[in-house]
């Protein structure tokens, strides 16, 4: 079992799936997982659900995930829901994105990760 765990929080901000942005909180390693092609890919990967656009519903979606050292991704949770159709659109996001590891002095370390999804209908 992973003895320490290290929560990052980053916020992305998804306006009608056009614009994402994301920040780290707090760092305690020397690189953040990212996304391999980086957050414009992230965004291109969340695709805002039809349905709740049609009805220019906003959601806010908060997973938690594990990026081990190779960029893994496993134990997706849905720390805050936004709606099921939110929902699956941040899991499937994040599903269909490979990731790069967090790093501290060189050496790729596994962490938890904390990710923010904010959906705005235009």
């Amino acid at each position: 079992m992973l003895k320490s765990k290290v929560i990052l929080s980053t916020l992305i901000v998804l306006l009608g799936a056009s614009f994402l942005m994301a920040e780290p909180v707090s760092t305690n390693y020397t690189a953040q997982p990212e996304p391999v092609h980086g957050m414009q890919y992230l965004r291109s990967q969340t695709q805002f659900p039809s349905y709740e656009q049609h009805l220019k519903n906003d959601g806010v979606v908060v997973l938690n995930f594990h990026v081990d050292v190779v960029g893994n991704i496993s134990d997706i949770q849905v720390a805050k829901s936004g709606g099921s159709q939110f929902d699956a659109a941040a899991i499937s996001a994040v599903q269909n994105t490979d990731w790069n590891p967090a790093m501290q002095n060189g050496t790729a370390i596994p962490v938890t990760f904390q990710l923010p999804f904010e959906f705005r209908a235009r």
